[in-house]
């Protein structure tokens, strides 16, 4: 495990970001990247097959996913970090509800689809994960100073490009304080273009008359500006349906700034053996893993993966 002291945290508390003026000319490389390379469908593809050519969480941009408590917010989350990582990118958790502990507990089941995966698929996937998935080990709240420089250690030390805040409540904020999360959602959008990281924002839904009532970009709880300044905007909705022929979840992709027409609707079913997310006619993909990892004894009794 990894301790940063105070000291070593100061030097990332300031992110600068030099701006200049420059003609559209010298910006020619650039636009012929986007169209003829693949950047304009580039990023961390999310697990559902009809956003693959359709949407992507792209670097130097902030997604807010919002849901109801309850809804598998944070459990979809963890699913994106898997895929993330199967893709070759590195991974940062800044989650104050859950430890490392649970989310990897979770996360090595959503890998393995098994309830209990035997160990020496846990052993591999301890292995598989290492340098791969990084996680914030502090459970309880954060300022928005010490949560800067812990991402940019984090994007500095370990080549952290993606990173899931759960959630905005855990934040040093007041609910009712819609400036503060102004200058938060702000302040996230700016490091995710300094960094040229993806940063993805947990939040929770307004209380409405019922728990399935539809949601939307509007249902957001806090300040408009969440929604106004954030590139992608992503609604995760249980139907709490009695009928097994029904969804389970739904999610709307309720906002993609640089991605034409790419807002839809997936009905999701939750895979209850392996907590995953799919699509009626896609079951979860066991995570493959070629490398085999070495059980190593510590002191006789201690086991871990090499």
């Amino acid at each position: 495990m990894v301790s940063i002291t105070p000291d070593e945290l100061v030097q990332y508390t300031r992110i600068a970001a030099d701006r200049k003026i420059r003609g559209g000319d010298e910006f020619t490389q650039d636009i012929l990247d986007y169209f003829l390379t693949g950047e304009k469908i580039s990023g961390i593809e999310l697990p559902f097959e009809p956003l693959k050519n359709r949407f992507r969480l792209r670097m130097e941009e902030v997604t807010l996913l919002c849901g109801i408590n309850g809804s598998g917010k944070s459990l979809l989350a963890g699913q994106f970090m898997l895929k993330a990582a199967e893709q070759g990118y590195k991974s940062l958790s800044i989650s104050l509800e859950m430890s490392p502990k649970s989310q990897l507990a979770r996360q090595v089941r959503m890998a393995s689809l098994d309830v209990e995966p035997t160990m020496d698929y846990m052993l591999d996937f301890a292995r598989w994960t290492k340098n791969k998935l990084w996680f914030f080990d502090q459970q309880g709240s954060v300022d928005m100073y010490h949560l800067k420089a812990v991402i940019a250690y984090a994007v500095d030390n370990f080549g952290v490009d993606f990173v899931v805040i759960d959630s905005l409540m855990t934040l040093s904020i007041k609910s009712d304080d819609y400036n503060a999360q102004k200058d938060c959602i702000n302040t996230l959008a700016n490091l995710a273009r300094a960094l040229g990281i993806h940063i993805l924002l947990v939040t929770h839904a307004r209380k409405g008359v019922s728990v399935k009532d539809r949601l939307d970009r509007w249902s957001i709880r806090g300040a408009s500006e969440l929604a106004d300044r954030a590139d992608n905007i992503l609604i995760l909705g249980r139907t709490f349906s009695t009928d097994p022929e029904e969804s389970d979840a739904y999610l709307d992709l309720a906002k993609a700034r640089h991605f034409d027409g790419a807002e839809c609707t997936l009905d999701l079913y939750l895979d209850l053996a392996s907590m995953n997310y799919h699509l009626l006619d896609e079951e979860p993909n066991k995570l493959k893993m070629e490398e085999k990892a070495k059980v190593v004894a510590i002191d006789g009794k201690k086991l871990e993966a090499v």
